[in-house]
């Protein structure tokens, strides 16, 4: 096969039927027809003598020989990406890019209220979509190109993604005004002899307070009478009952927005802060939207560390970003490396 011969624009179409596994799809994610993208898969059969993608229950599903080839061509699609965007001018005022980001429950709830507010002032054409998903799917999706950016309390994602640290946050628990604990400090006797709330959103949150619990001795003998994996109705909930619910001190906050009646006290624990990051990948790290979306999001949420970390550098300007190795299973740190 002749490079010379072969309409470049084809590796995109393979790609996005590689991801998608549909035509359909693949044309919507490319601004193409069905009736076009089909016939852009037809010429790639006959390049390459064989078909590539056949058609089961499941999709489109690739043959050996596209399975042998989508890593080569996704390396160069990024290195094409990767030059043409190279100084690439974003122009917020005109844009309307659709941004996909990786964002929980929480973030959801105080965070893109800010953030769309900011972006109707500074980008009034540019849209926003969030997903909700584990930190592997995450990952994949960025590799793929179907995701712009994670934000939450996920370690590094690997050698090919950058990271940086927005802020950090503490737990803190949130009581009905009317109940008996809320006169006064609250002990960790009382906290251990109430009733609570387990809200347990797809990100690691509930992981991130395990944790804590479990090095002060005390996981798993909480009494949890109710488990919620979604925030919608807990300021209620907690209102109405003797509850005590223990979550992130923004979301916290946001609940008790709008709503009388209602107590925070700090956790009567030592606590570790959890790092709030977010991170992408390497292939759109010189996309002038993708950079436009991070220096918002650093504008928007940076805050000094509320103590020291013992071996993450301390973010100072919104360039400082890391690069970290993929952490096996159960680390809760990693040095970081400069980019």
């Amino acid at each position: 096969m002749n490079i010379h011969n072969v309409d470049l624009n084809l590796f995109l179409i393979f790609q996005a039927i590689y991801v998608t596994r549909s035509v359909t799809l693949a044309g919507d994610r490319l601004g193409m027809t069905q009736s076009a993208t089909s016939n852009a898969l037809k010429r790639l059969r006959d390049r390459f003598s064989d078909p590539l993608f056949v058609r089961t229950t499941e999709g489109m599903t690739p043959t050996p020989l596209a399975e042998r080839l989508v890593t080569p061509i996704e390396a160069g699609l990024t290195q094409f990406s990767q030059a043409f965007n190279q100084g690439c001018h974003f122009d917020a005022q005109t844009s309307d890019r659709l941004f996909r980001i990786a964002i929980n429950d929480i973030g959801q709830m105080v965070m893109m209220p800010r953030l769309l507010s900011a972006a109707k002032r500074l980008a009034p054409h540019v849209r926003f979509e969030t997903v909700d998903c584990q930190m592997t799917d995450a990952r994949s999706s960025m590799v793929h190109g179907q995701l712009d950016l994670a934000v939450g309390s996920w370690h590094g994602m690997g050698q090919t993604f950058y990271q940086q640290r927005l802020f950090e946050e503490t737990f803190v628990v949130l009581m009905s005004g009317s109940n008996p604990l809320a006169r006064g400090e609250l002990s960790l006797e009382a906290y251990m002899k109430a009733h609570h709330i387990a809200y347990r959103p797809s990100g690691e949150t509930e992981t991130g307070l395990e944790r804590t619990l479990g090095r002060a001795s005390v996981n798993g003998k909480r009494h949890v009478v109710f488990s919620a994996a979604h925030s919608l109705g807990l300021s209620a909930i907690v209102a109405s009952s003797d509850l005590l619910l223990t979550s992130p001190s923004m979301l916290v906050r946001s609940l008790m927005e709008g709503r009388a009646g209602l107590e925070l006290r700090p956790l009567p624990l030592a606590v570790s802060p959890l790092v709030i990051r977010q991170q992408w990948h390497e292939r759109i790290h010189l996309d002038g939207g993708n950079r436009w979306l991070r220096e918002l999001f650093f504008s928007l949420f940076h805050a000094p560390a509320i103590q020291p970390a013992k071996t993450e550098p301390r973010v100072q300007g919104s360039e400082h970003l890391l690069r970290e190795p993929a952490l096996h299973d159960g680390e809760d740190d990693c040095p970081g490396m400069d980019a």
